[in-house]
């Protein structure tokens, strides 16, 4: 239940924010097109909504391998060196993620601090920056996952040879 519910934590919030996202909008453009009226509190929460939705499906997309990357640059080399660019990639990658989670994490807490909030909603700003840590933490995890797997594979090939 637990590893179920891990594995599919960002299918799950991401298609929430997007079913929030896109309800939103369409509620937005049938009251300002149909009823003349415009929602001021729709359009905010729908942005903050897509905010949400990319940054957890960021993680999804590293939990899957299905980022752009540059596949043409490792096929053109052989292939321990292929292993080696591999796994160089994913330690940027890590390094990369500790440094957003690091950074993000101490503008979350300066914005919780300070209490900023959102123009038309009133909304903790906090709380929309929220999703840099908790997007970085996932991606995070995911590339940890990856890093273990690689080195599995690659180590038993090696024993294997």
């Amino acid at each position: 239940m637990i590893k179920t519910f891990f594995n599919n934590i960002e299918t799950w919030l991401a298609s929430f924010f997007l079913v929030l996202f896109s309800s939103l909008t369409v509620l937005q453009i049938l009251t300002r097109f149909i009823f003349n009226v415009s929602l001021t509190w729709s359009e905010e929460i729908s942005r903050y909504a897509f905010i949400w939705f990319v940054y957890l499906s960021a993680s999804y997309a590293v939990k899957n391998r299905t980022h752009v990357r540059f596949q043409f640059l490792v096929d053109a080399v052989p292939t321990k060196l292929q292993n080696v660019l591999k796994f160089l990639a994913l330690l940027c990658w890590l390094s990369f993620l500790v440094f957003l989670l690091i950074y993000s994490s101490k503008i979350t807490i300066q914005l919780f601090n300070t209490m900023q909030l959102s123009p038309a909603n009133r909304i903790p700003m906090y709380m929309i920056y929220l999703v840099l840590p908790i997007g970085s933490f996932l991606m995070t995890i995911r590339v940890i996952q990856h890093i273990v797997d690689f080195w599995r594979k690659t180590v038993r090939r090696s024993a294997e040879e």
